[in-house]
């Protein structure tokens, strides 16, 4: 179960000046003017943005994860600090409220 984020780099010399910038118009809540620079750049900063396809990939190997998780290991939850009786195999995590 590996998924693999396509056209995605990490920000590098040749475009760091426009993230910079892009951040700065983001954090003066200046957005037109940020669009207007992703717009104006689309294809210098496509392998540096994460795009919908990839959220939808990140969203599916989360929810993946969770699935393997929730069949293979077994939460108990006890009101008090007494263990609980049983025997349970590797894996079981117990919780106890306070």
């Amino acid at each position: 179960m590996a998924y693999q984020l396509s056209n995605y780099k990490d920000v590098d010399s040749s475009v760091a000046p426009l993230v910079l910038e892009y951040y700065k118009y983001m954090d003066q809540e200046d957005y037109a003017a940020a669009s207007r620079l992703l717009e104006e750049n689309q294809e210098l900063l496509k392998p540096y943005i994460i795009d919908m396809d990839s959220i939808n990939k990140i969203e599916r190997g989360l929810h993946d994860l969770w699935q393997v998780a929730s069949l293979s290991q077994t939460v108990i939850i006890t009101e008090d600090q007494t263990e609980p009786a049983g025997d349970f195999g590797p894996g079981t995590e117990w919780f106890a409220e306070y």
